[in-house]
């Protein structure tokens, strides 16, 4: 009984993630329209934003950058950039990344490394002529740079 009991619990734990996360785009882009516009997102997990890139391109779906897209966001601009516009109000932070661990389950996080952020050649080429990425807050770019880059609304 007890193996049984573990089963349910395992394919619960499995199937779980599928229903709380069905639409990655939403999660990630706090948006569920086409075209999703994006007024200000931080960013977040780097894999999260990457799949939601996939998705982006997979389904057509429209992103329009309409004011800042941070760290993350703009890893899922670059990526998704046949799908992604960009408005007079577009800004795009970047920053190095870096690495958390966590020794113990439930104990605090712990910083291990930074890390340089992979980027397109042209967005990598914008930052490091402009300043690098940064270990400490961003690098900004503007809609002018941006819509040398990406395609205008």
């Amino acid at each position: 009984m007890k193996f049984a009991h573990a089963l349910v619990l395992a394919l619960g734990v499995l199937a779980a993630p599928h229903a709380a996360h069905a639409d990655v785009v939403t999660d990630v882009l706090k948006c569920d329209s086409d075209p999703c516009v994006v007024s200000f997102n931080s960013g977040g997990e780097v894999g999260a934003f990457k799949a939601a890139a996939r998705e982006i391109k997979r389904s057509g779906r429209r992103v329009v950058i309409n004011g800042p897209c941070l760290s993350a966001c703009a890893i899922l601009a670059d990526e998704a950039r046949s799908n992604v516009c960009v408005t007079s109000k577009a800004r795009f932070g970047f920053h190095k990344g870096f690495v958390l661990e966590q020794p113990t389950a439930g104990g605090p996080m712990r910083f291990v490394k930074r890390f340089t952020p992979r980027h397109s050649r042209d967005v990598a080429g914008w930052v490091n002529r402009n300043g690098g990425f940064p270990n400490r807050g961003f690098r900004y770019m503007n809609a002018s740079a941006a819509k040398h880059i990406w395609r205008g609304c």
